[in-house]
């Protein structure tokens, strides 16, 4: 994760210096972390946060005494220059991809096997291959 950080510490913050009471780039962070949980509001994100809060703190060196106000989470989101965002979100991946393998998948459905009458749904057939990244 550090390295993510790392790269969440370059994206500007638009927010006056007074409203920076929970710094960009742990608010980023915690917010993919609630995004990847299942989080889908910023309502959620702070549910998130304010569950998770003691941890995520202890894991991530962070002294928050409490979870942004759903409120905050979305003014310092929506306000993002997702222009700037852009390339470093694209130089971590491209980081991370370095010497790794890329897993496709693909599905095909296979023909005449939805059956409406007797409620059974169409069979999948799944594949997967491998190749290095590049």
């Amino acid at each position: 994760m550090s390295a993510l950080k790392q790269s969440l510490l370059a994206i500007p913050d638009h927010r006056r210096a007074q409203g920076r009471l929970f710094d960009l780039p742990h608010l980023l962070l915690f917010s993919i972390l609630a995004i990847m949980s299942g989080a889908t509001s910023y309502r959620r994100i702070h549910q998130f946060l304010y569950t998770h809060q003691v941890a995520l703190n202890a894991a991530f060196g962070c002294r928050w005494r409490r979870a942004p106000a759903y409120s905050s989470i979305r003014h310092a989101l929506q306000g993002l220059d997702t222009q700037a965002m852009a390339p470093h979100f694209r130089a971590h991946a491209a980081r991370l991809a370095e010497g790794a393998a890329v897993i496709t998948l693909n599905g095909k459905t296979l023909r005449g096997s939805l059956d409406r009458f007797e409620d059974r749904k169409a069979a999948q057939v799944p594949s997967a291959s491998s190749k290095p990244w590049g």
